[in-house]
């Protein structure tokens, strides 16, 4: 009890610090990392791994580029998202055009840190939609970590792709057991189609397994 009490506790600060910096983020911001994180949190290391690894492909990040660097940079910039006409471009002016404070970022509370790590996020999850071009709910992100593809970039954009008409929610659920049955077989079948074309050297046996093991429940 005292644990989690702590946690939430620990989430809840991390929250109040996102919301301190509505002047430099903007309401859509401090509104979009807020949920992040309360989603998120529980899997947070992984689930930025994740985000990193695709936004690399996609060509959002460099390799050199720090999501909580730019989430500490977002908090203290004079501009905001609405200042731009697209994420990309905010993001040019986080990685150019505004100084780190690096005293104030090595001494920053854990509380601090996640706030920039979950506000960094927000904005590279914003890049990813924008050159995707639709709508990634928040639980992708985590369903991506509890599979372990953090490391798995090719994967991830092949299943965001496979499920962008509005059904990543069903994949979500898919990996949490949580679908009808035949809501089920269809998820299922397009990740046995999405793998043939992504791993063709493999059998459709072990491709059929893989699918089936992506089934993880609530661990």
């Amino acid at each position: 009890m005292g644990l989690f009490s702590g946690f939430c506790s620990f989430v809840s600060g991390a929250v109040s610090a996102i919301g301190n910096a509505i002047g430099s983020l903007g309401s859509t911001l401090v509104s979009s990392a807020s949920t992040f994180l309360k989603v998120a949190s529980p899997y947070l290391s992984v689930v930025l791994d994740v985000i990193s690894v695709v936004s690399q492909l996609l060509g959002i990040l460099n390799p050199e580029d720090d999501i909580e660097e730019m989430g500490a940079k977002a908090m203290e910039a004079d501009k905001k998202p609405e200042d731009f006409d697209s994420n990309a471009e905010y993001i040019d002016y986080l990685r150019n055009d505004i100084e780190l404070d690096k005293e104030k970022f090595e001494n920053a509370t854990d509380a601090e840190k996640v706030a920039r790590q979950a506000v960094g996020a927000s904005i590279v999850i914003k890049g990813i939609e924008e050159k995707k071009g639709f709508d990634i709910p928040m639980t992708t992100w985590v369903a991506m970590a509890k599979l372990g593809l953090d490391d798995k970039a090719n994967e991830i954009d092949k299943i965001l792709d496979t499920f962008k008409e509005g059904k990543l929610e069903d994949f979500v659920k898919y990996t949490e057991g949580k679908l009808d049955a035949k809501r089920e077989i269809a998820v299922g079948d397009s990740l046995v189609n999405m793998y043939k074309e992504l791993e063709p050297n493999m059998s459709e046996e072990d491709i059929e397994k893989k699918v089936m093991k992506m089934d993880i429940g609530d661990r």
